[in-house]
C-alpha cells in the first residue's frame, strides 16, 4: 500500500469494522471524498482484508487494524479519558467514524481527546428512512459535513497479476472461457433464496445453455455443505478459501454473477461484471448493490424453505426434502422467467444498461442500481 506523505497533504483517519458489503457502499462515498477534499490522504482504520482491495487507490494511504482493546478502551467509561491513543489518531487532520450507536459513542469521545475533527456517520439508515439507500443515506451525512458528493459507485480492477493467478485457476478447473459464478450464501440464513431455486437455475444454466458454473461458497456457509457436496457430484466446480482480493480478480474474469444479498453480491457488482442480486427479507432500495451493470430482483418465501430442495431424479444430484413433494422450480426446466431472461440478456447482450432500463418499467420485483 501506498504510503503518502502527510506534510503535504491533509490526513483523514476512516474507522469502519463492519461486513464486506457495508464496506465497499462506505468506499464509494470515502472515495468521493477523497475526490472532494483535494488530494488527502485517507488512512484506513479497517479489517485488512477489506483495505486489500482498495491498496491501488492513489487517495489511500496507511491501513491499520482495528485493535479490539482500544475500542473497548475507548467505550468504556473508567478508561476511555486514560487510555493511549496510537499516532495515526494523534496525528490527524479529522477522523471519520463509520458505526451504528456504539460507534457513536466512540466518536464523541475520540473528540474529546484529539485535535481533529471527529465526526461520526451512521453506517445504514434506521426505519425512520427505511426506503433510502445505503449509499445515499452515507452521502447526505458527508454531505452536511461540507463534502460535495456525486452518486458514482465504486470500481474494483485487479492487478494484472492477481488476474492472470486468477485465470491459472480456472485452467486448472478446466475452464477457459468465462463462467457464470454463483454465490447462493449470505451471512443471514434468512437472506437465502430457497436451494430449490438455486438448484433449478444451475441445472437450467449447465444443461439447457451448456455454461460453465462456478459455485461459490463462503467461510459462514456451513449450512450449505451438503448442497455443495451434491453440487461437485454433478460435476459442479466449488470455490471456497479465496481472500477478498483472489476473489475479486476472479470475478473479474466471469461473464456473469448470481448471488444472494450478501457481501460477494457487492464484490461482483464493484468489479463491473454483469450481476443478478435475488433479495428476499432485505430491500433492494436500501441494500442494492451498486455498479454499472448490477440489478437486483426480490422474491417472497419463508425461512423455513431456505434448506429444502428435493431428491432428483434417477441419476442427478439432489438432498433430503419431503419425498413426493416436488415444490415450484424444485427440478427441470427453471421457472423464473424474469431471472431467466435476466440470465439470457446480461450473457448475450450488448448495452445492458439499455436493455434492463426497460425491464424495470414492467415489473416492481427488479431494481437497476447502475452509476
Amino acid at each position: 500500500m501506498t504510503i503518502l506523505d502527510s506534510k503535504e497533504k491533509t490526513r483523514v483517519v476512516v474507522f469502519h469494522q463492519g461486513a464486506l458489503g457495508d464496506f465497499l457502499m462506505a468506499a464509494s462515498a470515502i472515495e468521493e471524498l477523497a475526490a472532494a477534499s483535494r488530494g488527502a490522504c485517507i488512512d484506513l482504520w479497517t479489517k485488512p482484508e477489506h483495505a486489500a482491495l482498495l491498496r491501488a487507490k492513489s487517495y489511500v494511504g496507511n491501513c491499520y487494524c482495528p485493535d479490539g482493546a482500544l475500542v473497548a478502551c475507548l467505550l468504556q467509561d473508567s478508561l476511555w479519558q486514560s487510555t493511549s491513543l496510537p499516532d495515526f489518531l494523534l496525528k490527524a487532520d479529522q477522523v471519520l467514524i463509520f458505526g451504528q450507536a456504539g460507534s457513536r459513542v466512540m466518536a464523541e469521545r475520540l473528540a474529546r481527546r484529539l485535535c481533529a475533527k471527529v465526526s461520526w456517520i451512521q453506517s445504514f439508515p434506521t426505519m425512520n428512512n427505511a426506503d433510502t439507500h445505503v449509499s445515499h443515506f452515507l452521502r447526505r451525512q458527508l454531505k452536511e459535513l461540507g463534502y460535495s458528493m456525486g452518486c458514482k459507485p465504486i470500481r474494483l480492477l485487479p492487478t494484472s497479476d492477481e488476474k492472470r493467478e486468477a485465470g491459472d485457476f480456472l485452467n486448472r478447473l478446466g475452464i477457459f472461457s468465462p463462467p457464470i459464478l454463483v454465490h447462493p450464501g449470505s451471512g443471514g440464513r434468512r437472506k437465502v433464496w430457497p436451494l430449490r431455486d438455486w438448484h433449478a437455475l444451475i441445472e437450467w444454466m449447465r444443461t439447457e445453455l451448456s455454461f460453465q458454473v462456478l459455485l461459490s461458497i463462503g467461510p459462514a456457509d456451513e449450512y450449505l455443505d451438503e448442497f455443495s457436496r451434491a453440487m461437485r457430484e454433478a460435476g459442479v466446480s466449488i470455490v471456497s478459501g479465496l481472500s477478498a482480493v483472489g476473489l475479486c480478480a476472479l470475478l473479474s474474469l466471469c461473464g456473469l454473477y448470481i448471488g444472494s444479498d450478501s457481501g460477494v453480491s457487492h464484490l461482483a457488482a464493484a468489479v463491473g461484471i454483469p450481476a443478478i442480486t435475488v433479495f428476499g427479507p432485505t430491500d433492494p432500495r436500501v441494500w442494492g448493490p451498486r455498479g454499472t451493470n448490477a440489478v437486483a430482483v426480490r422474491r417472497r418465501w419463508e425461512e423455513s424453505e431456505v434448506l429444502a430442495y428435493v431428491h432428483a431424479p434417477q441419476g442427478l444430484p439432489g438432498t433430503r426434502s419431503e419425498v413426493g413433494e416436488r415444490p415450484r422450480g424444485a427440478w427441470g426446466s427453471f421457472q423464473d422467467k424474469e431471472i431467466a431472461g435476466l440470465v439470457l440478456a446480461m450473457v448475450h447482450g450488448g448495452d445492458r444498461r439499455a436493455t434492463f432500463g426497460c425491464n424495470s418499467k414492467d415489473s416492481q420485483s427488479t431494481e437497476i442500481h447502475n452509476a
